[in-house]
């Protein structure tokens, strides 16, 4: 079975926060899944490892996850999915110029996780269950 890991549940490793989680990825690790995440994962956590690229890269081989680029078809999904949650988000206005102004309280990366998770994997092990739920109930969670 392959299950994309998003960064929630890495930074859950790393900083020794949300055991539930933590046990959930070391279950996976431990039975043999096939694990994957997506090149903005690294990204995302990249700051962690102070812009080590060879530290992260450790930690990806350490913990058996393959990194994979983002596929046409992942960044489609996600497009869409992000055009969908555009649409529903609430407006402000700016106090300095008066624009009106989308609030976003995700942002994009979210969304290529998703993408990547539903065009690549057959799992989706994450924390940040509400913007898969609403966006991408297709995969189902781990």
């Amino acid at each position: 079975m392959k299950i994309c890991v998003d960064t929630s549940v890495l930074l859950d490793v790393l900083k020794d926060e949300y055991p539930e989680y933590q046990a959930r990825f070391y279950n996976a690790l431990s039975e043999g899944e096939k694990l994957f995440a997506p090149v903005v994962v690294y990204a995302e956590l990249m700051p962690l490892f102070g812009g080590d690229a060879r530290l992260l890269t450790e930690f990806f081989e350490d913990h058996r996850i393959t990194i994979q680029e983002l596929d046409v078809s992942s960044v489609e999904i996600a497009a869409r999915r992000w055009m969908s949650y555009l649409k529903k988000k609430k407006k402000v206005k700016c106090p300095e110029c008066g624009h009106v102004l989308p609030f976003k309280q995700h942002v994009l990366s979210d969304f290529y996780i998703g993408g990547f998770a539903l065009s690549n994997c057959d799992l989706i092990l994450t924390r940040d269950r509400g913007i898969y739920r609403t966006y991408f109930k297709d995969p189902r969670k781990y």
